[in-house]
């Protein structure tokens, strides 16, 4: 499994150093889920004071989202991932670039040339000078004293963009870069849109490795994702639907929640209570 560690901001595969970001430095790992409607982002602040952004919600709604979170002197974030290239992860992505010194972007490898909002927010990373790193295989990021292993893609998407034996036609969510971020052996599962497709290639190839404490729900809770295999090996204690209020989509879906009560401790939704801040430390808890 291919490495990329990053200890005390460096980067061992980079001649160019990390900036340490100007988060508070604690002993503990937050997450930030935050409300921008019906859309995805989430802010993960690592003790050693580096920030992942996790896509981008769909417009420049995100910025006033990281000003609740971010001190106003912040300028710097050093992770970006964008799960997969649908609007409601990657709008605002750009009015991020613009904002933030971006230092690492991380993509999943499907392209959609097609779309022009799609192609501006790839010119805008190249402008940035950011490295650009393409998930293609199973790999681990190691930052300070936590660690990001990726479980999806495991594959290179531009050859064969499909979930490897599903014999479906392509679906950009089904796409979705899915990882285990694990912090003093408590660990929290992203998994952007992924859909049942993906969810049971994840079952089949990882099973109980997927077993965490926090799952950030697929798809804002579509029927069409958190499928009963799949939550029986994550048993979340808690769970976090990022979705947004009335939306026209019907999310979550009653099913899904149905679900989700069987096994999760606790279930959060942005709709209905804003941010979500997750603590992981010796134990996982919602704070305020």
């Amino acid at each position: 499994m291919l490495r990329y560690h990053v200890q005390h901001s460096t980067v061992q595969s980079s001649p160019t150093p990390v900036l340490q970001s100007a988060s508070r430095n604690t002993d503990n790992l937050f997450i930030n889920f935050l409300d921008v409607g019906q859309g995805d982002s989430a802010l993960i602040d690592f003790p050693n004071g580096e920030q992942m952004l996790v896509d981008c919600s769909q417009d420049s709604r995100i910025l006033s989202a990281l000003g609740r979170v971010m001190k106003f002197y912040d300028n710097t974030i050093d992770y970006l991932l964008v799960s997969h290239p649908d609007l409601d992860h990657y709008g605002g992505c750009e009015d991020v670039i613009k904002r933030f010194d971006i230092k690492h972007v991380i993509t999943n490898g499907f392209d959609k040339n097609y779309d022009s909002s799609w192609m501006s927010f790839k010119q805008a990373v190249s402008d940035e000078g950011a490295e650009w790193k393409t998930t293609d295989r199973n790999w681990i990021l190691d930052i300070g004293y936590s660690r990001i292993e990726f479980l999806y893609p495991d594959h290179p998407l531009v050859d064969d963009p499909a979930v490897p034996g599903s014999g479906k036609a392509v679906n950009s969510n089904y796409t979705s870069i899915v990882f285990k971020l694990d912090y003093k052996n408590k660990k929290a599962l992203f998994v952007g849109d992924a859909g049942e497709e993906e969810e049971d290639y994840l079952v089949k190839k990882y099973n109980d490795d997927l077993n965490v404490d926090v799952l950030k729900v697929g798809h804002h809770g579509s029927y069409r994702s958190s499928s009963d295999g799949f939550l029986k090996l994550v048993t979340p204690q808690i769970a976090v639907i990022s979705v947004g209020a009335s939306n026209s989509y019907g999310h979550p879906s009653n099913r899904t929640m149905v679900r989700l009560k069987r096994v999760a401790g606790q279930i959060v939704r942005t709709d209905e209570a804003g941010d979500v801040k997750v603590e992981i430390g010796e134990s996982v808890r919602v704070v305020k």
